[in-house]
């Protein structure tokens, strides 16, 4: 089966959800200074699926402003729900094929590690 050919909109999309996963995934705060990247942040940030700080804009020589760095503090709860959704609705369509998937980082003990534990007279310790 052919897919059809992706608008330039719906690729700058895709590329902005991926982005926006790969932050999902890591670990904030994260800096960014690639000029593409910051152009997909800003667009992000006005939508209101990520938290981020934005140095302010500079004056090239050229006459052109560019922001030189952003601070991303993490994805809100909004940007969570944005990526099940998109991953719901088009399945495969922002994750990247060629990259290993990565587990879920947590800092949350297992499941396992957090059931009550009793405390037996005789001195042992085990689950209730």
């Amino acid at each position: 089966m052919r897919r059809k050919a992706l608008t330039p909109r719906q690729q700058r999309l895709i590329a902005s959800l991926r982005l926006l996963s790969s932050i999902a995934e890591g670990i904030c705060p994260r800096e960014y200074t690639g000029q593409d990247e910051i152009e997909q942040l800003l667009g992000l940030e006005a939508a209101g699926l990520l938290k981020a700080q934005f140095d302010p804009p500079i004056r090239e020589r050229s006459g052109e402003a560019r922001i030189p760095r952003v601070v991303v503090l993490g994805v809100t709860q909004e940007g969570f729900a944005t990526l099940i959704r998109a991953e719901r609705d088009a399945p495969g369509s922002i994750s990247q094929p060629s990259r290993k998937p990565k587990t879920r980082r947590t800092s949350m003990p297992a499941p396992e590690l957090l059931l009550p534990v009793a405390h037996d007279p005789a001195g042992s310790w085990g689950a209730p």
